[in-house]
């Protein structure tokens, strides 16, 4: 502003940036050199150019501001902004007002004083600084304003919350909602305060903002932390206690054993004698990350690409080093190509590493004995998780080191995603991870967060390159090399690795050149002793990692020689002490190229059968249930030992399944379906079809639901042509369950009638199981109810005679009951149904029950209760794969919340109803668009209920839906009558009735159209 008047004209993008610049970088003493100015601005174009173009834009800026000359000094070499009273800048006084809030030493600010700054502060800040110019020079100033702006306004809804003005709390945490939608805490902050105000369903509507608002622009679910404040809205009492979030909940000591000080032996965080030589560029840059963390409010990720070798890892090494040095705590993480099957396996081994024992103890409930873990979720291990390491983060910073995450599994990323987020906010947690440049495109999850990174200008790249020559050189010579020539690089091409390797091949007079890194290493291990080579391909065969129990036990070897060849190989570097595994210390290879190295020097059907005894071996002290069964099925698929891989990747899908890693299960099962046609018939039908199920209940993309369908009807057509009873009732239960998923109910009826025929002739546990499935099915479906309930009843006796449950038949005769219009017996069904599946860890059948419960509450006038029923559907579906059911649940949501006419709820329900569309999901969509269309219809909105019922009754004849038909139906005809158009309404009445002539319909359907009749026909029902 100038002199009070608003400067305007200023539309260019160009000359906006300009001016900023100017501004941005105004000083008495320091003009701006316009040569510099202009390579800023123009960095793509030539000195000459990129100063004419800046002659001409200042030319522009006198045009537009005439009294610009007031406080723009333009010399021949310098520009300087002149700031004085005529001129008023937001930025300076956003700054001035920052500035009046942080005391000087000796001279505290009076805490109203400090508060009327921050509030002057915060309403000066609308958003990102100048949010339509892309150039790296601004994105310093703009990302500090906007920090600035989030750090006051989270003060101002700490202060205003404990003074007990609620208002202004909720209207600051509005604000900071606003400028960062993806910050979680405002979400927390409305949340607690809505909720402290009795304000319980305004509190749920954010949480359903939040969790929208992170699904669609980062891909992720709130944090388990938000989820808890969720849970604890869900059972508020009238007058509730006080609710905490991220920022304020209380958290006790760590329990964990002693770490400092963080030794790095104890922490098995890589260390190597040799001094960092060459890369003083990118240590330079590490060094200003680091700087960067400890001032900033929102560190960024430190990310390392380069080649193999390249030493990423001693980078790593130096870094941790620093922070152990400084008093931090280092968590030390890698990933190897061997395990992108193990679900969160290197926090597993990050864990055990440091001995959290409390933390240990809680993950083998929840991990390594999933079974046991009756309320099993992503959210809970994630939650405590994170609580651990924001307990460290209390006594000294964090700093977690992930090397080769191009080698992490989906759920090990999930966690990282989570974990970098939830902690963006948080001084004292630093990440630094490391990847081969060329494989990071490969593993999607770790791709896509680097993506999101990217977007949110939150990480930091160095990109490592080869040595020079001195440096290759000097690091030649700091490991005894004394020749002062060109092979040492011409050989290595600058390769650190590379070069140590050459080094060590020359000190034992193997002076030819070499072809490849891998022929140099295995030229060091035939130097070994013969104990050492015998044992090599047994380790290189196990993985990146060991023990010697392990290794004695599948090498077969006396442990006391074994330990003495294990010493030669940690003398030579071929090895190196790693984390302690079940109380045993481990052994990790020094890099995995050493470990490729001595695999490969072996021949394939030698590999094979190491592989294949080590299977065998672990099979023996393995479970089904246990992470080792991962390591069972990976050596028996490389050992092509069929029978074995098959039924162990089975086992291993399955265990996968029950603790959300849906990507790592149909890998695993799609790996042991390559070994079923090798197998006898009989074990063949067996295991192929309980893979195909396995990869059902992973989730199925459209375009492959069609060969996974054709490929389960063959196997079930050979079953039974063989007998295989439980086989053919298996292969059903996944066709059923297929097509379900993708709305092919005509289908689903008639496999599950066929299974109930199929089901009679096996045992009496499979009969049980498959009369109960089919009666579900129909009874959910809302076809032949008849028979459904007398298969359900059918299977109930079975079951108490063999006392033991089914979920279905809580389930399927809840269904029963809600078509037959009692309402209160189906209730009470479907959530015996739900907590049956929250005990069995069966997440599909938890969707099930917990979307009929929905849909109960919303057919009988209950909103309120079906939003908490929705808001736990939402919980769920949410920890699935890529199927319906989140869609649905979000859905249902939506047309709870227009039903009570919140706020915005409109525009949710418009973008559920496209959702379902894209998904081609008619059966949702006609329950949908008959709810909305039955509530406009209340509100005396016609013409809406109107198109809404004609979309509802078109999807509902598509699906041959009889029930959804005639509610869809029911709606416009009262429609008509509503305008006056009776005419219309008969006709449409007696065309309703005629598609419905010889359907059974629910009870709600059947009132509907005795309340028709009654309605259009007065006279006949008086």
């Amino acid at each position: 502003m100038s002199d009070g008047r608003s400067i305007t004209g200023v539309n260019s993008e160009r000359l906006q940036a300009l001016l900023a610049f100017i501004v941005l970088h105004r000083d008495r003493d320091t003009p701006q050199l316009r040569q510099q100015l202009a390579v800023h601005l123009w960095p793509d174009a030539t000195d000459t150019d990129a100063k004419a173009n800046l002659r001409r834009r200042l030319h522009e800026l006198k045009q537009l501001i005439p009294e610009i000359d007031r406080w723009l000094r333009v010399e021949p070499k310098t520009i300087q902004w002149i700031q004085d009273e005529s001129c008023w800048l937001d930025v300076a006084e956003f700054k001035a007002a920052i500035a009046a809030t942080i005391p000087l030493p000796q001279t505290p600010t009076p805490l109203y004083s400090s508060i009327q700054a921050l509030e002057q502060a915060v309403n000066l800040y609308q958003g990102d600084l100048l949010p339509s110019c892309y150039d790296d020079w601004i994105e310093p100033y703009r990302e500090q304003l906007r920090q600035q702006a989030i750090a006051g306004l989270d003060t101002l809804v700490t202060t205003f919350t404990t003074q007990g003005d609620n208002r202004s709390a909720i209207r600051y945490a509005q604000h900071l909602q606003r400028i960062d939608p993806l910050y979680e805490p405002a979400y927390c902050h409305l949340m607690r305060l809505h909720a402290q105000a009795g304000d319980r369903a305004s509190a749920l509507r954010v949480y359903h903002q939040c969790m929208t608002t992170l699904q669609a622009e980062l891909g992720v679910n709130p944090s388990p932390t938000t989820g808890k404040l969720y849970q604890d809205l869900l059972t508020l009492d009238d007058d509730p206690p006080p609710l905490t979030c991220a920022a304020s909940a209380p958290i006790q000591a760590p329990a964990v054993s002693p770490l400092l000080p963080l030794a790095p032996s104890s922490l098995a965080v890589p260390t190597t004698e040799l001094p960092l030589i060459g890369r003083e560029t990118e240590w330079a840059a590490i060094q200003v990350w680091r700087s960067h963390c400890r001032s900033q409010h929102q560190p960024d990720l430190l990310w390392l690409l380069g080649e193999p070798g390249i030493g990423k890892t001693r980078l790593l090494e130096e870094l941790a080093k620093t922070v152990q040095s400084s008093g931090g705590y280092v968590l030390w993480g890698k990933g190897f190509e061997a395990e992108m099957l193990r679900p969160y396996g290197v926090w597993v081994d990050i864990f055990q590493a440091i001995g959290a024992t409390k933390f240990l103890d809680e993950l083998k409930s929840l991990v390594l004995h999933a079974e046991s873990a009756a309320t099993l979720n992503r959210g809970r291990l994630f939650d405590l998780a994170a609580q651990f390491i924001s307990q460290l983060a209390e006594t000294a910073p964090v700093l977690i080191v992930l090397d080769d995450i191009q080698w992490l599994d989906e759920t090990s990323i999930a966690f990282l995603h989570y974990a970098v987020r939830l902690f963006s906010q948080q001084k004292s947690v630093w990440f630094a991870c490391a990847a081969r440049k060329r494989e990071i495109e490969v593993n999607l999850a770790a791709d896509k967060l680097i993506q999101a990174l990217h977007r949110e200008h939150r990480i930091r790249t160095v990109e490592l390159t080869p040595l020079d020559r001195p440096q290759t050189l000097a690091l030649a010579q700091a490991v005894g090399y004394t020749a002062d020539d060109d092979r040492i690089f011409a050989n290595s091409g600058g390769n650190p690795l590379f070069a140590l390797e050459i080094v060590r091949a020359h000190a034992q007079s193997d002076r030819s050149a070499p072809d490849t890194l891998e022929k140099l290493i295995q030229g060091r291990l035939r130097q070994l002793d013969e104990p050492a080579r015998e044992l090599m391909p047994w380790m290189a065969a196990l993985g990146h990692s060991f023990n010697p129990t392990t290794l004695a036990k599948v090498a077969d070897y006396p442990l006391p020689r074994l330990l003495s060849a294990i010493d030669q190989l940690e003398r030579h570097g071929i090895i190196r002490p790693g984390s302690a595994m079940a109380g045993e210390l481990s052994y990790n290879f020094a890099h995995d190229i050493v470990r490729q190295a001595a695999y490969e020097q072996f021949s394939v059907p030698r590999r094979r059968l190491m592989h294949t005894h080590i299977a065998q071996t672990l099979q023996a002290i393995a479970t089904p249930t246990s992470p080792m069964i991962s390591d069972v099925a990976h050596h028996a698929d490389l050992g092509s030992d069929h029978q074995l891989a098959a039924t162990a990747c089975w086992m291993a899908a399955e265990r996968c399944l029950r603790v959300f890693a849906y990507a790592e299960a149909a890998e695993l099962a799609q790996r042991g379906i390559r070994h079923c046609p090798y197998l006898g018939t009989a074990d063949r039908i067996h295991l192929h079809l309980n893979l195909l199920k396995a990869c059902v209940k992973a989730g199925v993309p459209k375009p492959q639901a069609n060969a996974l369908k054709q490929a389960l009807q063959t196997l079930i057509q050979e079953a039974a042509v063989l007998g295989l009873k439980e086989d053919e009732s298996t292969g059903l239960e996944a066709l059923i369950v297929l097509n379900y998923d993708h709305g092919n109910l005509s289908e689903v009826q008639q496999y599950s009638l066929r299974a109930a025929e199929r089901g009679r002739t096996a045992s009496p546990a499979t009969t049980m199981y498959m009369l109960a499935h089919t009666g579900s099915c129909l009874a959910e479906i809302g076809r032949d109810m008849i028979r459904a309930e007398s298969l359900l009843l059918e299977a109930q006796s079975i079951s108490d005679r063999l006392s033991i449950p089914a979920i279905d038949i809580p389930f399927g005769l809840g269904c029963v009951r809600r078509f037959q219009g009692q309402i209160d017996e189906a209730r009470s069904l479907l959530r015996q149904g739900w907590q049956m599946a929250q005990m069995a860890q069966d997440h599909w059948r938890e969707c099930l029950c917990l979307t009929n419960l929905v849909m109960l509450e919303l057919e009988t006038g209950n909103p309120t209760t079906a939003l908490n029923e929705g808001n736990e559907l939402i919980h769920v579906s949410a920890q699935m794969g890529g199927g319906s059911e989140a869609p649905h649940a979000a859905a249902l949501d939506a047309v709870t919340r227009y039903v009570l006419q919140e706020k915005n709820a409109a525009d949710s329900l418009l973008r559920s109803l496209q959702m379902l569309r894209q998904i081609d999901s008619p059966r949702m969509l006609a329950y949908m668009q008959t709810i909305a269309a039955q509530w406009d219809l209340t509100q005396g909105n016609g013409q809406q209920a109107v198109a809404r019922a004609e979309e509802a009754l078109a999807a509902a004849q598509l699906i041959n839906n009889p029930i959804a038909i005639a509610l869809a139906g029911s709606v416009i005809i009262q429609a008509n009558h509503q305008r006056g158009n009776l005419d219309c309404a008969q006709r449409h009445l007696a065309d309703l009735k005629t598609q419905l002539k010889d359907h059974t319909l629910s009870a709600q359907a059947q009132q509907r159209m005795i309340n028709l009749d009654v309605l259009l026909n007065p006279s006949i029902h008086p």
